[in-house]
């Protein structure tokens, strides 16, 4: 059986047409299947709670972006009753980005049917000022969560989006609010390990390399290892942070002083002052504290079997 839950809405429409071809591929091969479409934010949540409750092994597809997916993460209360499968539909497409899924919906909707071979995933738990959630790709506080921020509104994304170029939305919005960004002190709790840092514009909590539309910020991050990496930029110039940023494109900015990259389970974020949130791209709202840490249990999600998927254990 295969339940799609399908955000017709995402990059500007963009969904309802990936369905629609997806669609008369599942007629033409006559599968058994049901569709639910997203109607408002949250209602993704809700969806997948209640396929949760109904499904014994079945095949759950996305078509959407991170931020469907991440709504989906948080509503699976029983991770073991589905395999994942997605279809990227979205403007920055990080998690398929780091999960070596096509780009092309329709080769991913051959995988999915044809070859699935699905990897266990870590997801992500977080606690923002009380609010709980889950992640599969990326939370953190400060600059890259007010880009997040900006994106919800922007007439950019949607440009963008309508050339074929959403992925730099992320890149355009930085730009814009680099120079109105106040720095802030940041306490690190790693593992009980408490550390500051001062003068920070972000820091971010990464279950996988990539984010902010192919940014990859923690170039050995991982899905399945039990660890969460974590990224801290800090003490820097605005002119030398618009250096920066551009390298991590290719993962070059871990050599510039400022950026610091750890690794562990529980990892607790407490800022000097409020400051955007954010979990997969989306807004978590503001504020001055963020805890992340792991589900028990992983999800299966089906990838292309490369090397740089099966995940080989660390040296």
């Amino acid at each position: 059986m295969y339940y799609f839950i399908i955000n017709p809405q995402a990059r500007t429409g963009l969904g309802a047409q990936i369905w629609r071809d997806v669609l008369a591929e599942i007629k033409r091969r006559r599968l058994v299947y049901e569709a639910f479409f997203t109607e408002h934010r949250g209602h993704a949540a809700k969806l997948a709670r209640q396929i949760c409750k109904k499904s014994r092994g079945d095949y759950l597809i996305v078509i959407g972006g991170d931020g469907t997916l991440q709504e989906i993460l948080s509503g699976l209360s029983q991770p073991s009753t589905v395999t994942l499968g997605y279809i990227p539909a979205g403007s920055g497409n990080d998690f398929a980005r780091s999960m070596n899924i096509p780009k092309n919906p329709m080769d991913a909707l051959r995988l999915i049917l044809d070859a699935p071979s699905p990897i266990s995933m870590d997801v992500g738990a977080l606690t923002a000022d009380n609010r709980q959630g889950a992640f599969g790709i990326s939370c953190g506080m400060g600059f890259d969560a007010a880009i997040c921020h900006a994106a919800l509104s922007s007439r950019i994304k949607n440009l963008l989006n309508r050339i074929h170029l959403g992925k730099l939305t992320y890149a355009f919005l930085a730009l814009r609010l680099l120079f109105s960004f106040r720095t802030f002190t940041l306490q690190l709790t790693l593992d009980g390990r408490k550390q500051t840092f001062d003068q920070v514009y972000f820091a971010a909590v990464m279950n996988q390399p990539y984010e902010g539309g192919g940014f990859l910020f923690c170039p050995d991050a991982r899905p399945d290892d039990r660890l969460l990496d974590v990224i801290i930029v800090q003490r820097m110039s605005k002119l030398k942070l618009l250096l920066c940023l551009p390298t991590a494109f290719w993962g070059k900015h871990t050599h510039f002083k400022g950026v610091r990259i750890l690794r562990g389970e529980r990892i607790l974020l407490e800022s000097s002052r409020t400051v955007p949130l954010h979990q997969d791209g989306e807004s978590a709202g503001i504020g001055k504290s963020l805890l992340a840490t792991l589900r028990p249990e992983q999800i299966s999600v089906i990838t292309e079997e490369t090397p740089a998927v099966r995940l080989l254990p660390r040296s």
